[in-house]
């Protein structure tokens, strides 16, 4: 079991490198929140000890399809078409399940590929020297969220060894990989305009991309490497570093467009709890959960149009099927468009519970732990897609509240 309890504290006092030995010394298992003075923030997710995850809040944060590109694993244009399906199935398969499904990836290059991902996250988080942080126990990732994980002695010296080549480059690229950059508008005085070619890709491409983690995507380089490169364009004139780009607190424009940022949780979550203290009978308070289902779905599709993303057809049907759900007792749910037959099911339990049989209660309890489970799959996948951590673990509060309720309402007549 983990040994790592609550803790919070300042950044100044106890860096990330040193959570990271406690993290692995304890066993944890939770998610750490960091939160930088400038108002970037970071989270980093632990399972017995093990690194899982690591997520920056920041427009230009890193993310699986930049590491990809940087990687030369795949083309912003695969990429496209993948996001493109994505947006027509937004709670159906992750971006690197459907790069495997179009032959673009093999599953071990995405597991490289996500290992990069929170390695070089985790190594830019660790320089933040100002700040505050908060380890959450028991916090853990969205279930449906797949990574490898790591051994954070392997993240620890990864972070040291950036930290230390980083020291270089720090006056010279004071923002890190968000730095933004623009090609000097008159030459420096003596330069005789002969470039390497190299030199030449990265200056041609500055006014363009920008910040020094897009022009590596661009030219499909890891980010560190053509920091090395852009120096000496700096110190020479060539290129000018006029400041931070992105937006503090927000995920990057792909990532936002996907989460789930226009589903109103809490006024669904009211309705249903004003809904259900109504409920007096089995048979009603059965007939209420799979109404809920239908309301969530129904909220999702609104979320969903107001991020201009279309939700598929089958989606009730896929969350389903991955729960192993396709009914309770002898009858078989009726899907259609991302609603439950509602009516049909509450003619079954009412004649379920009204034939006479001695097994109500059972009928009854089966029958309330299935529509849970399904109502619990339909919230934790749109959950697992809402962008700010902090939201998530708030909505996941609300909704245990919500079970509670439910499960603390007596039950009347049959």
């Amino acid at each position: 079991m983990s040994s790592v309890g609550i803790l919070s504290g300042r950044l100044e006092e106890f860096r990330l490198v040193e959570l990271l030995q406690v993290m692995g010394l304890g066993n944890a298992t939770g998610a750490l929140h960091l939160h930088e003075a400038d108002g970037r923030a970071g989270l980093v997710y632990f399972e017995k000890g093990a690194l899982l995850s690591c997520v920056e809040l920041d427009t230009e944060a890193l993310t699986l399809g930049l590491v990809l590109q940087q990687l030369n694993l795949a083309t912003e244009r695969q990429l496209a078409h993948a996001y493109r399906q994505q947006t027509h199935d937004p709670l159906g398969k992750r971006i690197g399940e459907r790069l495997i499904d179009l032959n673009i990836l093999r599953p071990e290059q995405l597991e490289e590929a996500l290992k990069t991902q929170t390695l070089w996250t985790i190594r830019e988080l660790a320089l933040w020297q100002e700040g505050v942080y908060e380890f959450h126990p028991g916090e853990s990732l969205p279930a449906d969220d797949k990574t490898p994980r790591i051994d954070p002695t392997a993240a620890v010296m990864e972070a040291i060894r950036y930290e230390s080549e980083w020291e270089q480059l720090a006056p010279i690229l004071p923002e890190g990989m968000r730095t933004h950059l623009r090609m000097s508008y008159e030459p420096p005085y003596g330069h005789d305009l002969i470039f390497h070619a190299d030199e030449w890709r990265i200056i041609s491409k500055a006014n363009r991309y920008g910040t020094v983690r897009r022009i590596a995507t661009a030219l499909r380089t890891p980010e560190l490497d053509v920091a090395h490169l852009i120096a000496p364009l700096i110190d020479k004139g060539l290129l000018n570093p006029i400041g931070a780009s992105g937006a503090p607190g927000r995920l990057p424009q792909e990532a936002e467009r996907l989460s789930m940022e226009h589903f109103d949780l809490f006024t669904l979550l009211i309705s249903m709890e004003q809904d259900w203290l109504k409920r007096k009978s089995q048979a009603d308070q059965l007939n209420a959960l799979a109404t809920f289902i239908n309301q969530t779905m129904g909220a999702l599709e609104e979320a969903c149009r107001a991020s201009g993303l279309v939700l598929a057809s089958n989606t009730l049907q896929s969350l389903l099927e991955r729960e192993g759900i396709s009914g309770v007792e002898g009858y078989q749910f009726r899907i259609e468009k991302n609603r439950l037959d509602v009516d049909g099911f509450t003619n079954y339990c009412r004649h379920a519970l009204g034939r006479g049989a001695s097994d109500h209660q059972g009928f009854y309890m089966r029958s309330f732990a299935i529509l849970e489970r399904a109502l619990a799959a339909a919230f934790q996948a749109i959950n697992a897609r809402v962008a700010s951590p902090l939201e998530r673990g708030q909505n996941q509060e609300a909704w245990e509240v919500l079970f509670q309720t439910f499960r603390s309402q007596p039950t009347g007549a049959l």
